[in-house]
């Protein structure tokens, strides 16, 4: 996990759930920008416009918490938050996006993932199943086939 913070807010990247549907570097190149280090400036935009592309965020991969002066306060700010329910939905070309409080157990009973957004892998390239880590796009993946 990265944390990137303007005086607002925080910027909290989990690169293990990234799936590089590539909405961020698309909606905000200013502050999102992978030929970069650090990639993300949190100087490239407002608050508000950082807060607004990160909650495209399909994977989760991103979220927001606003600042307080020493530390972060409140719940994640991101993709999609369904309260009460859950939801699978398809992404083009791409993964499972699970949203909401789903428990994923693997074979043995064991929790892999939990309440949030996480993505599963559609295409079986995934160096890290059952969750997507992007692969379809490098071989692709065409869910219309």
């Amino acid at each position: 996990m990265r944390i990137y913070s303007n005086d607002e807010i925080s910027v909290i990247w989990r690169p293990e759930k990234c799936i590089h549907a590539r909405e961020c570097v698309k909606g905000l190149p200013a502050v999102f920008n992978k030929d970069r280090s650090p990639w993300v400036n949190m100087q490239g935009a407002s608050s508000e416009k950082i807060i607004e592309v990160v909650g495209r965020c399909p994977s989760g991969a991103l979220t927001c918490k606003r600042r307080s002066e020493d530390e972060l306060e409140g719940e994640d700010m991101g993709a999609s938050e369904v309260h009460g329910t859950a939801q699978i939905k398809t992404a083009k070309n791409g993964p499972l996006l699970v949203e909401g409080d789903v428990a994923l157990l693997d074979s043995g009973g064991n929790v892999l993932a939990g309440e949030g957004t996480y993505a599963l892998c559609r295409c079986g390239g995934s160096k890290k199943k059952p969750f997507c880590d992007g692969t379809h796009l490098q071989i692709g993946f065409d869910d219309s086939k």
